[in-house]
């Protein structure tokens, strides 16, 4: 298998990923994504497969949460160069500013805090 399809292949973000991610693939599946959000915490990984400091801080940022996951925080990724549109509606809905890697925790329907580049792992998310 490719490198690139072994780390990126259509069921895991790589296989060594320590937490189960969901992926947002599309405008509909974002949207019911979003509305998660009214019963859970969702937490957005925005990644850049073309980026070097992305999977860096995806590696790390995995580490740091898979030691406290909890089952009230539902964890979802999004590949910024497959699925560009997503990323542009994420903007759109919430008027933060696309960077990646980006990391958007959202509850009720709002952002209540985003992050991206390294500023992503100072967030705790036992605070949200």
């Amino acid at each position: 298998m490719g490198f690139i399809k072994k780390i990126f292949n259509n069921n895991t973000v790589y296989n060594e990923s320590l937490i189960n991610w969901t992926m947002m693939d599309g405008i509909d599946n974002m949207t019911d994504i979003i509305d998660k959000s009214k019963n859970s915490t969702l937490i957005i990984f925005k990644h850049s497969t073309r980026c070097g400091i992305s999977g860096s801080i995806l590696r790390k940022f995995e580490k740091k949460v898979s030691i406290n996951l909890t089952d009230k925080k539902l964890f979802y990724f999004l590949n910024v160069i497959k699925h560009r549109d997503v990323s542009n509606e994420i903007e759109k809905r919430f008027s933060v500013r696309h960077e990646s890697p980006q990391v958007l925790i959202v509850k009720n329907n709002e952002v209540i805090k985003h992050d991206s580049h390294y500023s992503i792992l100072d967030i705790e998310l036992a605070d949200f």
